[in-house]
């Protein structure tokens, strides 16, 4: 009885409209745990503990898409965080590159911390037990997987074609000799990595709209790298840059090396003799 009772506190209000198609409750607690990886603090948590579960505003978007782009959006409002998850299920043409950009299922494009709407009117609301997320979260997190084999040869490539670059603009040499990088956690809900290159003391993020595996995206070069200098471009609170998308808060250096060091894997890579 009491496993039925905690099945039912899971479900939809009979009332309530279903879940948009491929929304379940593994996705929404996934996204839980990106939510905690990458933006939650403990005071967030704190705000849930007393409920004891974690609630889920959801409703499918209608945008008005380019023509041709049969993508999918996704809104999750968090009430009792403040927090507001938008996703997207890809499904349009890069005709440039030729090539067909789909995801397998919704992934965050953004994360906002707001007011939640007064009523949960218009979305479908889901409850899941915080015991359920924190058993989920323990068994992710001992199946965290990094970049390796021909995905590791295209980033590496990737990137020290970006930071030559980088490096000549600035009229500067790169590092030489072995180079230690630290590789975040790669999420299923996120077409992006978080690099943490510490002999240049740089983070840099590689994201795509496609998924990053997939090797159509590396034939088509469709990787974008950022680039962030760790003490040239870290300040206490965005509100020293006003209008500049190129610096990262303190905390912010703080969760994305912790990602990548603590919870990330560390690989040492030699560069090619012929500096290629």
């Amino acid at each position: 009885m009491k496993a039925f009772l905690l099945f039912c506190l899971c479900l939809p209000a009979l009332d309530a409209a279903p879940l948009p198609e491929g929304v379940d409750e593994p996705l929404l607690m996934e996204t839980t745990m990106y939510l905690y990886r990458w933006v939650l603090d403990e005071r967030d948590v704190e705000r849930v503990l007393p409920d004891n579960k974690v609630q889920y505003w959801v409703r499918e978007l209608a945008p008005e898409l380019d023509e041709g782009d049969a993508s999918r959006m996704l809104e999750v409002w968090l009430p009792q965080l403040d927090l507001q998850v938008s996703m997207r299920k890809a499904d349009y043409e890069i005709p440039e590159l030729k090539m067909q950009v789909r995801n397998d299922q919704f992934k965050i494009i953004n994360v906002l911390k707001g007011t939640p709407p007064e009523t949960s009117d218009g979305y479908t609301m889901l409850e899941i037990p915080l015991k359920e997320i924190e058993s989920y979260g323990f068994a992710r997190r001992a199946s965290a997987s990094y970049p390796e084999g021909a995905f590791l040869e295209v980033l590496r490539a990737t990137a020290r074609r970006d930071l030559l670059a980088y490096y000549a603009e600035k009229g500067e040499a790169l590092p030489e000799g072995p180079q230690v990088v630290y590789f975040s956690p790669l999420s299923p809900l996120a077409n992006d990595l978080w690099i943490f290159w510490e002999n240049g003391g740089k983070l840099l993020r590689m994201a795509s709209d496609q998924d990053l595996e997939n090797p159509a995206l590396w034939e088509k070069g469709g990787f974008k790298l950022r680039i962030f200098d760790i003490r040239e471009q870290t300040v206490v609170h965005l509100n020293e840059v006003k209008g500049s998308n190129a610096y990262m808060t303190r905390d912010q250096v703080g969760r994305y090396l912790f990602n990548c060091i603590v919870l990330g894997k560390k690989v040492i890579l030699t560069p090619p003799e012929s500096g290629g």
